[in-house]
């Protein structure tokens, strides 16, 4: 069954640069349609006016910062498509990471999820808890887990 749908969460910065170059090196080499997730992590936001971290007014403030953070981000990342010829599709969306991510899988019928390096565990805990692990045990397809950023370089610039 060839791979025609790639569904990529991404949540800013250089690592996100990575695997965001590589999901557009495997969508151009499989002619597959790339749709990229950033998600505004609600949760976060919550969190922080709950233990008095933020007073309401911060935390709006810092909503509409990470929403602007989130668009620029897939603009950009649109451009990276659109140089090397990728069908792209951009998704600002709101709420539980994992969630909003699973959900989108699932709407676009993903034949594969790309996503960045899982971060080193220190507790059983963080294995139900970190946001990256969920996705990775809770996608309804097939993932790749992004490694080896030298690599990613040369392949996104051979395209």
């Amino acid at each position: 069954m060839p791979i025609k749908n790639i569904l990529v969460p991404l949540a800013g910065g250089p690592p996100s640069l990575i695997t965001a170059k590589y999901a557009i090196y495997v969508a151009k080499t499989m002619a597959a349609k790339l749709t990229v997730v950033y998600v505004v992590n609600e949760n976060v936001l919550q969190e922080l006016l709950k233990s008095r971290i933020f007073v309401e007014i911060e935390a709006r403030v810092y909503d509409r910062d990470l929403e602007e953070q989130g668009r620029l981000f897939l603009e950009r990342v649109k451009k990276m498509a659109e140089s090397k010829g990728v069908e792209f599709e951009g998704v600002l969306l709101r709420g539980v990471v994992h969630d909003e991510v699973i959900n989108k899988a699932r709407q676009i019928n993903a034949d594969l999820l790309v996503m960045g390096e899982l971060k080193e565990l220190l507790s059983r805990k963080e294995v139900f808890c970190d946001e990256g692990e969920r996705i990775f045990r809770e996608s309804p397809c097939a993932v790749v887990v992004v490694k080896n950023p030298p690599e990613v370089e040369r392949l996104y610039k051979e395209l």
